[in-house]
């Protein structure tokens, strides 16, 4: 299996790209969150905050622990390949789309399928229906041949035709680093 070649950033176009809801801290992440009633992202349990910062924490000790080298506390959130599902997220969509080999590989992170998702599978043992050995866990880029051989990448079919893909809607990536995000913000 191949690796998709680009990275997608789906983002509220009125707001513009790149923004993470933790970058500030919990007390701005929750004033923004409350402020969010429209669109996909306006239905987010009251603690998602806790859980988002929490599992920020796990895929960056996760990260470092392969030999990672993350450059910031947050990520940058993106999907591996297209995902038109993700732009239901937004009122007013916008997407921008890198080619994942302007990314040093030390600063990005994968998981399998959304990383709230992929650790929820692992977490909780009512959902072990969906759960597959990749939940729970990492990934970095050398990584991700065998993880596709396994999985294939998620698409709107499987999702569709295979109660045990239902939620693996797309491959997560976690960029820890500014230097190509902001050449790209620049330009958006």
């Amino acid at each position: 299996m191949i690796i998709p070649k680009f990275l997608f950033h789906y983002y509220e176009l009125d707001n513009g790209p790149f923004r993470n809801i933790t970058e500030y801290g919990y007390e701005k992440a929750e004033k923004i969150q409350n402020q969010i009633s429209k669109g996909w992202n306006s239905k987010r349990p009251e603690n998602y905050i806790e859980l988002r910062l929490a599992l920020e924490k796990r895929i960056k000790e996760q990260l470092i622990s392969k030999g990672g080298k993350p450059n910031r506390n947050d990520p940058f959130y993106f999907t591996l390949g297209e995902c038109d599902w993700a732009k239901s997220w937004y009122v007013n969509p916008g997407v921008i789309k890198i080619p994942l080999t302007d990314f040093k590989p030390e600063h990005i992170s994968f998981t399998y399928p959304d990383s709230m998702v992929s650790f929820q599978f692992y977490d909780e043992p009512k959902l072990a229906t969906y759960r597959k050995d990749c939940n729970g866990q990492v990934f970095l880029l050398d990584e991700m041949n065998d993880l596709i051989n396994n999985y294939g990448v998620p698409s709107d079919e499987k999702c569709k035709t295979e109660e045990r893909f239902k939620y693996d809607k797309y491959i997560e990536v976690q960029v820890w680093d500014d230097e190509i995000i902001n050449e790209y913000k620049n330009k958006a």
